[in-house]
């Protein structure tokens, strides 16, 4: 008898965590709010084709980007309610060329915080040496946001006043230093910049134009570059890490945007403006902040070329 009251008590206790633990578990890892379709974040192509116009000179000949490490996610991090199965966090440094100069967009970061514990599959230390070697003779070098992942090879680099003539970095961006963690800008670098302030958009050099977009942090920015052929890219940064949360509008699982510490409400107006714009602009190439089919698919049609110049 008393092994019978002892087995409808585990059944009990059973029924109790499975009411409380299945809606947790929804919530925390299924659970993606419905995207708005009024969003109140818009894309104004025509201003931004505008101002990509607006500044003189020769627009870049290419996109290069160097693939410098990998982290591995299980797809469930990345887009609430899909499996837990593994896949690739690549993670890139993007070179505009121009005849004259070249642009950078966002560092990847040093190998002495790329630690196991971050779930580093792979980190290319030649890769990371040619982004490095590049920063000091770029002219200008942005970030999409203040992540170590975008912002690390800055924070790491030995000379940190070579960069200050080419670096802008945002208020925002200098005003949370605790998103950079464990990367951290050096005092010197801090101390001599002069943020880069603007309100929508901010045409940079010719034919790229800066594209505010908070939210993932406060400092996100999306890059539209209009290269001399012609063609459009969008660097999203890390609204979306994959082109599926875009696809399917759908946000990363309420578990990782705290972790992350990003504000949904501000994101996925922005997921229902870039789906809204793949479909009304097709011709602008819209890639994802960690996507590598996205990128490879790309660079098999011209768009980008692997490897930086020199």
């Amino acid at each position: 008898m008393a092994i019978l009251h002892r087995s409808r008590r585990r059944w009990k206790l059973a029924l109790i965590l499975l009411l409380v633990g299945a809606p947790a578990y929804y919530f925390a890892v299924l659970y993606s709010p419905r995207a708005d379709g009024g969003s109140a974040y818009s894309i104004d192509v025509a201003a931004i084709r505008s101002l990509a116009d607006s500044l003189p000179g020769d627009k870049p000949s290419e996109l290069r980007y160097e693939q410098v490490m990998a982290f591995e996610f299980a797809q469930a991090m990345v887009v609430a309610g899909d499996p837990w199965r593994g896949t690739p966090i690549p993670i890139f440094s993007w070179q505009l060329v121009y005849p004259q100069q070249t642009v950078i967009v966002d560092t990847a970061m040093a190998r002495s915080i790329a630690k196991p514990g971050f779930m580093v599959t792979a980190y290319d230390d030649q890769a990371y040496a040619r982004m490095s070697a590049a920063l000091p003779k770029a002219a200008l070098i942005v970030i999409t946001h203040e992540h170590m992942d975008h912002i690390g090879g800055i924070a790491a680099y030995p000379r940190p006043r070579e960069l200050l003539q080419a670096l802008r970095l945002t208020p925002e961006q200098l005003a949370h230093p605790e998103k950079m963690a464990p990367a951290e800008l050096q005092p010197q670098l801090v101390a001599g910049l002069q943020p880069l302030v603007y309100d929508k958009m901010i045409a940079i050099a010719p034919g790229v134009v800066l594209i505010r977009s908070p939210g993932h942090t406060p400092g996100s920015q999306m890059v539209y570059i209009r290269r001399a052929d012609g063609r459009e890219v969008l660097l999203l940064g890390d609204i979306a890490w994959h082109q599926r949360n875009i696809d399917l509008l759908r946000e990363r699982p309420w578990f990782m945007t705290a972790i992350i510490g990003e504000n949904r409400a501000q994101v996925l107006p922005e997921f229902v403006a870039l789906h809204q714009l793949a479909q009304s602009h097709p011709e602008i190439h819209q890639v994802p902040g960690h996507d590598g089919e996205v990128v490879q698919k790309l660079a098999a049609d011209g768009l980008m070329t692997a490897g930086f110049e020199p």
